[in-house]
This record gives structure tokens, C-alpha cells and sequence, in this order.
């Protein structure tokens, strides 16, 4: 079956030009989604080659420019991938590519079928740069598949348009044998830029989900995960906790007396008190602990594989480092206090790990109603069976 090549270029300009909206419309709209730029030019460039293409049917260097322009088109494709990758764009490279490309077609296009070839090859070359930036891609979702997909499609496309115009240099192949297969290499260019776009929406829209995702799930005050972050980590360290045989100890802890900041300093120094916290905090843990704030001026930590004993030894070093640690707000020097309460989870134990929580928040609030009616530093380790309340009070002055 022939395809009409006239309805096959209608169809690219129309699809380009369709995209290319879609692309103007989300760069509007979504600024810090650089990438969308760069495939809206891409897709403009191949609207604008289709122009110069149909012109070039009585001027070959309207051809050559309307073939340069699908190239820098494409080579755009490439940068915009990068970019969404978050590397930078390689325009040495294209600007590289597209000046060969052009000394090749005046130079050495000096017949159709070499023009055709010359003109395949400089479009496989983006896209297999494309294809190999993708898969490089540490996160591979499924606009990523997607995307990849499309760009082998293209290849094979173009990839076949260079062998058969290889073969006809050769005398290997004649025009009107060509010229049965040549419109199903355009139908795969159709369906491969279709399909790519495609691919770069699914991408986009992953992109922010995952944005809106960690929006929901970082405290934006400390920048450490919320309460909803912990609800979602709890199950995924139960299950991999049962899977190996391995406690976990779980720490809830609370600032001593930081209402007092609050009302004698202002919430602004309340806020700086808590920031100062979590990086005293998570610079004293070790990589698999989870550190969360779930609330005000509570925080919890999950130790995985981690006993009594190794949660009683965080704790002390929780507290002396928060207690020598001061932070600054103007001219004052402060220094934190910390109740810290303890449990330890056991796989076996036959209660979901989540429970965990309130049972170290127990002991918290048992070990903060003895810090608020103490009057010196203390310092107190209440072992149990799996449980353990320890505190270091130093009253704000």
C-alpha cells in the first residue's frame, strides 16, 4: 500500500504545530519547568522547516535550510531532555552537529539519495544522544520508558531511510523500490514524535507529582519529613524489619520549656530554636535513622535494627548535644533541653510498629512532667522489658 506523501507532511506539520501549543501553554504556566521551552522551540523549528522544505522542491538551498532546521529541531529535543535531567545543555555539540550536517549536504548532497542519507544520519544522531540521556536517568518512570521507546522508533525510522538511500548510492536499490517503503519512514517519524511528546507529558507530570509529593510530605519550617512522611516510612520498616528478624527502636522526643521561648521571644525565635534543633538532630545520626518532625515542637526518630541499647546510647547523645550546643537569636545565647521517651519494637511482638509510637510517647510525657517539677539538671535511664525514658533537663534562663 502507498502512502501520499503530501497527507503524510500535512499530518507532521498539524501534529507539530498541535504540540507545540501544548508545550507554549505549560512553559506559561509552569515557569520552573525549563525543559518545556526547549521542546516548544523544537517543534516550532520543525513547523517552520515544513515552509522551507515545500519551497525547496525549486530551491535546494531552501531545502538544505528547511533539513537544518529538523536537525536543530531535534538537537533542541536533546538539550530539553538534559535539562529536565537536570544536566546542562551540550550546545557545543549541536551547533558541532548541525555545521557538519550543513557542509555535508553542500559539499557531498550532491544527489538526492545522498542528500536523504546525510539528512537521516544527522537526525539519528540526537536521538540516539537522546536515547542514551534517558536511560541514563537515575529514576526511570514511565514517561521515561515511554520517551525511550519513541526515540528507538525514530531510529529505526530514519536508520532505515539511511540504508535504503545507502543502497541506492550503491545501485543497489532502485528509485521506485525506494519509493514503496520510503512513506513508512515518515510514519514512523509520525508516530515516533507523536509518541515522544507523549512521553515527555508523562514525564512533566511525574516531575510534579513528585514535587507535590514531597510539598506534602517536608516540614517546611525544618525541611525534615512530617507526620504524613512518618506514616508513610512506618510500614516500609516494619515489613523489611519482619523480613530480616530485626527490632526497631523508636525515640519521640520534645523540647523542654520551649513554650517559654515563644512568649518571652517570639515565635521567630521559637522557629530559629527548632531549626537549630533538627540540625544538632540529624547531624548526630547515622545514615538509616528516620528523622521526622510530627508537630510543634515534637520530634521522632526510627532507628532500624536498633536495640535498647543503641537507642538508650542516641538518647544520651541527643541530649548532651543539645544541651552544649547553643543557638544564637540577636544577641542572646541560648542553649535547648530535650525529653526524650524510648521504646523498643520487636517483630514477634505481635503489634504493628506503628503503636510503637505511642507507647515512647508515654514514657515522653511521664519523663517531661518530671523535668517540669525538677528544679536542676538531671539525668534519668528507666529500663523496662523493651522500654526505656531518659532526659537531660537544661532550664532556659
Amino acid at each position: 500500500m502507498k502512502l501520499d506523501f503530501t497527507t503524510l507532511f500535512a499530518i507532521i506539520l498539524l501534529n507539530s504545530v498541535g504540540f507545540a501549543l501544548v508545550w507554549a501553554i505549560i512553559s506559561i504556566s509552569y515557569r520552573t519547568l525549563h525543559s518545556a521551552r526547549y521542546w516548544f522551540v523544537s517543534l516550532a523549528m520543525t513547523c517552520i522547516s515544513g515552509a522551507f522544505l515545500v519551497l525547496g522542491e525549486t530551491s535546494q538551498w531552501l531545502n538544505y535550510i528547511g533539513n537544518l532546521l529538523v536537525i536543530f529541531g531535534l538537537g533542541l529535543l536533546w538539550q530539553g531532555v538534559r535539562v529536565f535531567l537536570d544536566k546542562p545543555p551540550q550546545w557545543s555539540i549541536l551547533v558541532m552537529l548541525v555545521s557538519v550536517s550543513a557542509l555535508a549536504m553542500v559539499f557531498l548532497g550532491t544527489s538526492q539519495p545522498a542528500n536523504n542519507l546525510i539528512f537521516a544520519v544527522s537526525q539519528i544522531i540526537p536521538m540516539v544522544m537522546t536515547l542514551i540521556t534517558l536511560l541514563k536517568a537515575k529514576c526511570r518512570q514511565v514517561g521515561i520508558w515511554v520517551a525511550a521507546g519513541s526515540c528507538g522508533l525514530l531510529i529505526l525510522g530514519q536508520g532505515s531511510e539511511a540504508f535504503t538511500n545507502a543502497l541506492r548510492l550503491a545501485g543497489m536499490m532502485s528509485t521506485n523500490t525506494y519509493y514503496e517503503y520510503a512513506s513508512w519512514f515518515l510514519v514512523c517519524a509520525i508516530i515516533g514524535v507523536s509518541i515522544s511528546n507523549l512521553g515527555f507529558l508523562l514525564m512533566a507530570v511525574d516531575r510534579l507529582n513528585s514535587e507535590l509529593h514531597a510539598l506534602a510530605t517536608r516540614d517546611e519550617l525544618t525541611g525534615l519529613p512530617n507526620r504524613r512522611a512518618l506514616n508513610e516510612r512506618l510500614p516500609l520498616i516494619e515489613k523489611r524489619a519482619k523480613r530480616l528478624n530485626q527490632s526497631v527502636a523508636v525515640l519521640m522526643i520534645d523540647l523542654n520549656k520551649f513554650k517559654t521561648i515563644n512568649d518571652n521571644l517570639g515565635h521567630s525565635a521559637g522557629d530559629t530554636a527548632l531549626k537549630h534543633f533538627a540540625v544538632v538532630t540529624k547531624n548526630s545520626l547515622d545514615r538509616p535513622d528516620f528523622l521526622a518532625r510530627i508537630g510543634g515542637d515534637e520530634f521522632c526518630i526510627l532507628i532500624p535494627d536498633g536495640n535498647l541499647e543503641a537507642a538508650n546510647a542516641l538518647a544520651e547523645t541527643l541530649t548532651k548535644a543539645i544541651a552544649s550546643t547553643p543557638f544564637h537569636w540577636q544577641e542572646a545565647e541560648l542553649l535547648l533541653a530535650a525529653s526524650i521517651g524510648l521504646h523498643c519494637w520487636e517483630p514477634f511482638s505481635g503489634t504493628p510498629l506503628a503503636d510503637s509510637l505511642q507507647f515512647a510517647d508515654k514514657h515522653l510525657l511521664h519523663n517531661k512532667f518530671n523535668a517540669q517539677n525538677s528544679d536542676n539538671s538531671v539525668s534519668k535511664d528507666l529500663c523496662h522489658t523493651n522500654d526505656a525514658v531518659l532526659t537531660h533537663i537544661n532550664p532556659l534562663s
